[in-house]
């Protein structure tokens, strides 16, 4: 079986996953980790630079499961391209990272989140950043 984790430069991918790769390696599954959007001429701030890119294959290949990084930049949503990964893949579950947003911002933005959780046919985790708590400042 395999998980697909959502990623970009942000801390909540960063979190999600780190959560993707860390339940992979307890449930013995393969990890898939994507970077979708628009690209070409319509490059998004969620697509990954060739430096970024390389950074995390090299992360990736510390863990010992087997991980897979793929990037789409092929003009078309990171919905779309999502619905064929799940396809394509029939994971076990999708992990993406959730960003902190007000109301009325995320209504008049929008999510890639909320468009994956309403469109994906399969399990969907939402990882948050993880907060310090308490007892971690002092």
């Amino acid at each position: 079986m395999t998980i697909i984790v959502g990623y970009k430069a942000s801390d909540a991918a960063k979190a999600a996953l780190d959560f993707g790769l860390e339940l992979g390696a307890k449930l013995a599954m393969r990890v898939i980790v994507v970077n979708a959007g628009p690209g070409s001429e319509h490059r998004s701030e969620s697509q990954l630079t060739q430096a970024q890119a390389e950074q995390l294959e090299q992360y990736l290949a510390d863990f010992e499961l087997t991980t897979e990084f793929r990037q789409y930049a092929r003009g078309r949503s990171t919905t779309e391209e999502f619905n064929d990964l799940v396809a394509e893949l029939d994971p076990y579950l999708v992990v993406i990272g959730g960003a902190k947003r007000s109301g009325f911002s995320r209504f008049m933005m929008g999510s890639v989140a909320d468009e994956l959780l309403r469109a994906l046919a399969v399990p969907i985790v939402s990882v948050k950043v993880p907060q310090p708590s308490s007892n971690d400042r002092k």
